[in-house]
């Protein structure tokens, strides 16, 4: 891979697309159900520990230098046990690419064009990933840049749109039911800031290792503030009882736009925010599962994997996430432990590996 074909900037860029991905359109009914209407604290404590879990990352680039993520892996833990956390982390990227790709297309079959099949909505979609991947990193980074200002852009707006129909009161009474929900809502969203450890992919694309860790806290910082702003309006617009019953809950946040009975249904038009940030998260995950299975099997052009991989993505989507009841239950009580343990539990280890390899002594 090509050093320096993404800036610290852009790196920061595509943190905060991809920890926005999927969570803004799915993630604050969960919080909300598990803490009412005190998630938005869920979401402040979402902030701090996400800035945690990517202070890690950051240490774990300036710990290994000039190190792919998979051979982190071997440096850490030995060449065996390396081989197999990479192929691990290789079925992580994987599985994520199909969850992904499955909530693009139950989306569109459930609020867009419901009468047609959702294959072939994850097949169009898909392709335009892998036409991304084979026009190479460099072309998405730069996409990503203008995708990046575009979604800030329309957040706002829908923000603003959105200020005649907040009620304060909806956020009343507070910790009426103590912290363990507000914890419990927390936990949740942690589950998905792991998925952040994905960009480590991406480290060998990097001009300098030493603004890593910098970039990482700010897309993390403002990705994660995007969310936690998400589901504080859908409290004080929608409501908890409400948020926690959808499964879009901001599109269902953009129908209730209206400004003088003239700016009403743009509900579709800020769905173009999600697309945005979930084709860039699609396509990091997607890029890591083939990079990684390239670099284990030791082949000299990635391409090549890129059609049967997916194919594979577009079969693993219904594979994982076979009805949206399963995906729903998946989701809140499941995924948060999986990814955590790719995300944090493994790097917190490989940090615990070379801080004893630090205090060993020197051989000469």
């Amino acid at each position: 891979m090509e050093r320096g074909i993404v800036t610290a900037r852009q790196f920061a860029m595509l943190v905060v697309l991809f920890v926005i991905g999927d969570t803004i359109l799915y993630l604050p009914a969960k919080i909300v159900q598990e803490s009412q209407q005190n998630a938005w604290l869920s979401g402040l404590l979402g902030i701090a520990a996400g800035l945690v879990i990517v202070s890690v990352y950051g240490v774990l680039a300036g710990r290994y230098p000039r190190q792919h993520l998979l051979d982190m892996y071997g440096s850490a833990f030995g060449k065996l046990a390396g081989q197999a956390l990479g192929w691990a982390a290789v079925l992580f990227f994987t599985l994520d690419s199909g969850i992904v790709l499955w909530q693009v297309g139950d989306f569109m079959v459930t609020h867009i064009m419901p009468e047609t099949p959702i294959q072939s909505f994850l097949i169009l979609f898909m392709a335009v990933v892998v036409w991304g991947y084979r026009l190479g990193l460099g072309t998405i980074v730069r996409s990503a840049e203008i995708f990046f200002y575009l979604v800030i852009f329309l957040f706002v707006v829908l923000i603003v749109l959105l200020i005649p129909e907040v009620e304060p009161k909806r956020l009343l009474p507070v910790f009426n039911k103590g912290a363990n929900p507000v914890l419990r809502g927390g936990v949740l969203l942690v589950g998905y800031y792991c998925e952040a450890f994905i960009l480590m992919m991406l480290l060998p694309a990097v001009g300098s290792r030493r603004p890593i860790g910098g970039a990482y806290r700010i897309g993390m910082l403002t990705g994660s503030s995007v969310l936690a702003v998400t589901i504080l309006t859908c409290l004080l617009v929608l409501g908890a009882p409400v948020t926690g019953l959808q499964l879009f809950t901001s599109f269902v946040l953009a129908k209730k736009i209206s400004i003088a009975d003239f700016l009403e249904r743009i509900e579709v038009f800020m769905a173009s925010l999600w697309f945005l940030t979930l084709f860039v998260k699609l396509f990091l995950c997607f890029y890591a599962a083939v990079l990684g299975t390239t670099r284990l099997l030791k082949l000299k052009d990635d391409r090549v994997l890129s059609l049967p991989f997916a194919f594979l993505t577009v079969v693993s989507s219904f594979v994982i996430v076979p009805t949206s009841i399963y995906f729903n239950q998946f989701i809140q009580h499941t995924w948060w432990a999986f990814s955590a343990t790719f995300g944090l539990l493994i790097p917190v280890a490989m940090l615990g590996s070379a801080w004893v390899r630090s205090l060993s002594p020197v051989k000469k």
